[in-house]
């Protein structure tokens, strides 16, 4: 019987990735397989991205191969971009789940949660899709038994239920060596360039047990770090306790059993968010990766004004880091950084250039500014032309590229790091040490154990990584 067999592509973020392997677990658990390629499943889910335009296209053209590749699959779209206007449209597919309906999908592909049903547009504005002729119908994209039982046909839109609860995906296990567990969704800030609100909703914080049972869950199957993760952790709020509580009781409930045997890395800070507070949870903290991400965005004032960034004092964050360095002799940091927004001239590009070059970054992730229709900034003044869009993102990739390459050299400078190998197949032995750092054994010969924390010297710098060697036992 067709139905039982499944894919899950998770395109995007880290969010994306936690949420499709809670998904794919679900499904194991409800007696569905994982299909050992796209030809042989029935399901196909693309759990999509929608923050820039090229991740629409993406997800455009994953559509096309799998018609093609599995033209009997049911395929359904879920994420941010089938929030996005013309979703419903997409070609090709059976279903379509807004982003804050996707846990609906945690009782099975086809599960009904009472939702409305239209006509599945037709496959013949598929180039690669095969064509069909009158007489043909249904036969493109047929359900699984239990959908067709229901008597439903076509694409099944998701509603808008259930948006102020947390989502309720959660792991036993993840495909990474690095488990993420995620405590927050949705964000109220609404940023001018951002899509983010219109397609996960307003903030959502997961209760605290819950996360705590997921770790002692992840921690029993063998992870040795794992990445707390949210879409905006500025606006984590349990009951009160913001981010900095969570972190302290994660660290009071955790630590007794797992110090010196594992470790939690955070991702993507505010500045904001950076303060007393949080320099005193660091400081008491012994589970904690000395390695900091920020969502900066700009380091000048007048663009993180019309961004509706003013929230980020960047006079105190230098300060700030500087008293860091005094916890953390050596940590890393990483930053997003938008350039060319709406408006930005010349000299807001060179303060943003010099900001950038005062902060003691290890790295950087550099994106030039994307319209996004159904954003404010799509409608400001003062778009800046592709030309000057590429040569300030070139530019800044290249002072960020300079000082991750000091950051690795100054790495040489260790002792020892503790590296957490992937389950690399074929190529090098591939890992992250604790300053986030790409490592690299020089000798890939019985190599160490993924998801353990591996105890390496560092050999010298090749590329953008670290070449290592996995210390012998007891040293």
């Amino acid at each position: 019987m067709r139905g039982d067999s499944f894919l899950i592509f998770n395109m995007g973020c880290k969010i994306n990735r936690y949420e499709g392997q809670a998904l794919r677990e679900a499904w194991l658990g409800l007696g569905m397989t994982e299909a050992d390629g796209v030809e042989r499943a029935d399901v196909i889910v693309l759990n999509s991205c929608a923050v820039t335009a090229a991740a629409e296209a993406d997800l455009r053209s994953s559509l096309r191969r799998f018609a093609r590749l599995a033209p009997r699959a049911g395929i359904i779209v879920t994420g941010c971009a089938a929030k996005l206007p013309g979703a419903a449209s997409l070609p090709g597919i059976r279903r379509l789940v807004e982003q804050n309906d996707k846990a609906s999908l945690l009782r099975g592909p086809w599960a009904d949660p009472g939702l409305e049903v239209f006509p599945a547009p037709g496959l013949d504005d598929l180039s690669c899709a095969p064509a069909r002729t009158r007489g043909e119908k249904g036969k493109g994209f047929p359900p699984p038994a239990d959908f067709r039982a229901q008597g439903a046909r076509g694409i099944q839109s998701a509603g808008s239920g259930g948006r102020d609860a947390f989502p309720g995906f959660a792991l036993s296990s993840c495909e990474r060596s690095r488990a993420a567990i995620k405590i927050q969704d949705g964000c109220s800030q609404g940023c001018a360039y951002c899509i983010v609100p219109l397609v996960r909703g307003k903030a959502r914080s997961r209760p605290f047990p819950e996360t705590l049972a997921e770790a002692r869950r992840l921690l029993r199957t063998g992870f040795r770090e794992l990445v707390i993760s949210g879409v905006n952790l500025r606006q984590y709020n349990d009951g009160g306790d913001d981010f900095w509580d969570f972190l302290a009781r994660l660290e009071e409930a955790l630590a007794p059993e797992w110090a010196g045997r594992m470790r939690l890395r955070l991702s993507s800070l505010e500045p904001g968010q950076l303060g007393d507070k949080a320099l005193r949870v660091i400081a008491q903290s012994g589970l904690l990766a000395p390695h900091l991400h920020l969502s900066l965005q700009s380091g000048s004032l007048g663009v993180l004004r019309r961004m509706g960034r003013a929230f980020c004092d960047l006079q105190a964050l230098p300060g700030f880091l500087d008293r860091l360095g005094l916890i953390w002799p050596r940590f890393a940091l990483g930053a997003d950084l938008l350039v060319a927004f709406p408006g930005e001239t010349e000299a807001e590009f060179l303060e943003n250039l010099d900001f950038v070059r005062a902060l003691p970054l290890s790295y950087a992730h550099v994106f030039p500014y994307s319209r996004r229709p159904g954003t404010a900034a799509a409608d400001m003044p003062g778009q800046v032309g592709a030309g000057a869009r590429k040569e300030r993102a070139a530019k800044l990739r290249a002072l960020a590229g300079e000082k991750k390459t000091a950051f690795l050299h100054g790495l040489l400078e260790e002792e020892t790091l503790r590296v957490v190998f992937e389950n690399n197949r074929g190529g090098g032995c591939l890992g992250v040490c604790e300053y986030y750092a790409d490592c690299v054994l020089a000798d890939a010969r019985g190599r160490p154990e993924p998801r353990v924390l591996t105890p390496v010297s560092p050999l010298g710098v090749e590329g953008e990584k670290l070449l290592v060697r996995a210390q012998p036992e007891g040293v």
